[in-house]
This record gives structure tokens, sequence and C-alpha cells, in this order.
């Protein structure tokens, strides 16, 4: 059974065009990840690690084989499992992933950039918020997609409340997470590292981290960006689908 997570100002329906075209064996888990969704509330958590501590839980009650996916925010979430139960899953695709920030300079870098956005969703809102957040580079490879993709993304964001983004920046934000890189370097399981070939930066990450553990493959997707979920759902439930058949073999 897949385990999906979904991305920062996602949620279980950033997945529905791509569970639409995968030939899943059971029904995936898709869960909200913390300060998402309407009741984010109920699901409020203090720090990373114990966001992943509540998705352990959930993943436990998963059936075997047990396999994860995760985008960008949520492939960040999907490392902090496998590092702590790296027996817990038999295989995972990360798309976008960055294995966590080395450095105290760094990370007080992400931090500052985190906390203006997490100010300006709690001052402004919102739709304030998703303006600036749409306009960034990293997404101008989006600009090409029929506009019912684009307002259905855009709608996605605008259900969110302000403050339970704003506290997922807070707390589970890049500048929050532990760094992965060393755990993932020894992790035995098979794990695909997805990422969009126009997005240069995230697929010289996932080339390097493969470098570095002989279990990890590459799979970039010609002419898309970070958003390989919204821009190429097919590519990704073609690799979902190798996946499953891989461990099922």
């Amino acid at each position: 059974m897949w385990l999906l997570l979904h991305g920062f100002t996602g949620s279980p329906q950033s997945w529905n065009r791509v569970v639409a075209r995968a030939g899943f064996d059971n029904t995936p888990l898709i869960p909200f990840l913390s300060g998402h969704g309407p009741d984010w509330h109920g699901r409020n958590v203090e720090s990373f690690e114990s966001e992943v501590s509540r998705l352990i839980s959930l993943a436990t009650s998963a059936a075997r084989p047990r396999l994860l996916c995760g985008y960008s925010m949520g492939a960040r979430v999907a490392l902090g499992l496998l590092a702590r139960q790296p027996c817990l899953f038999d295989a995972a695709l990360l798309i976008g992933a960055h294995p966590g920030l080395t450095d105290e300079a760094s990370r007080a870098e992400r931090r500052e950039a985190d906390a203006n956005r997490a100010r300006l969703l709690r001052e402004q809102g919102t739709a304030a918020f998703v303006t600036a957040w749409e306009d960034q580079p990293l997404f101008a490879s989006q600009r090409h997609l029929c506009a019912g993709v684009l307002a259905d993304q855009r709608a996605i964001r605008l259900g969110h409340d302000p403050e339970g983004l704003a506290r997922a920046l807070d707390v589970i934000g890049l500048a929050e997470m532990p760094n992965y890189r060393p755990a993932l370097a020894s992790l035995e399981m098979p794990i695909t590292l997805m990422a969009g070939a126009l997005d240069v930066k995230f697929s010289r990450i996932a080339s390097a981290l493969a470098e570095e553990n002989a279990h990890i493959d590459v799979e970039l997707v010609d002419s898309v960006g970070h958003n390989v979920l919204l821009e190429a759902p097919g590519d990704v439930a073609a690799a979902l689908m190798r996946v499953q058949e891989m461990v099922c073999r």
C-alpha cells in the first residue's frame, strides 16, 4: 500500500490526477500534512520530528508491501520516515527531494525567509501569499498548463487557513528539518529520486545523492519543472507502478 505525501500548500487532492492514471493494488493513504486542511488544529505538531512520528503511526496500519512517495515538503517529511524507521517501507519514490541543510548559516537564512513568508500569511492572508508563492521562478514552467489545471491548484491553496500554512513553515519547513543526507546514504531499500529536468537545482541534488548510495536511482522528466506532480501526472503514475511492480516481483 502506498503512503502519498503532498507538498506545501497542497492537499490529498493534489494527487487526484496521478491516482486516476495509476493502477494501485490498494487505495493509497493520502493524509494532510500538519498545518494543512480544514482540521489542521487537530493535527498540530511541535517539531519536524513529531510530524515524522505522527505519520509513522499512520503508516504502520498500511499493508505490505509498504511504499512511500512524497513531493517537495512531503518528500522531505518522507525522508524523515525513512531515516527513523528504515525497515518500515519496502521502497520509496521521492519527488523534488531536499535531504536537509548542512550548516547553520544556510539554516538561519532559510529560517528568515520562511519567517517572512509566515508573516505575509498572518498579516495579509492566504490570497496575497498564494499570489506571491506562485510568482516564484521555481514554478515558471507551469505557465504552459491549461487554465483548468492551474485553477484547481490555486483553489487547493486558497482553501487553507493562513495560520495553518504559517504554522507549517514554522514547524516543518526546510530550516526545521534535520540533515538526513547521512541517513539517506545508508538506506538499503530501493529509492527513486524524481525531478523535472527544467528544475536544475533539484536535478543536481538527486544526481549527487544517487552517487552516494547504489540503491538510489534518478529519474528526470523532460520539459518539466519542480512540480512534477502537477506538470506530468502520467510520469509520476508510471514511476509509482514501476516501483510497485519491482517490489511485488
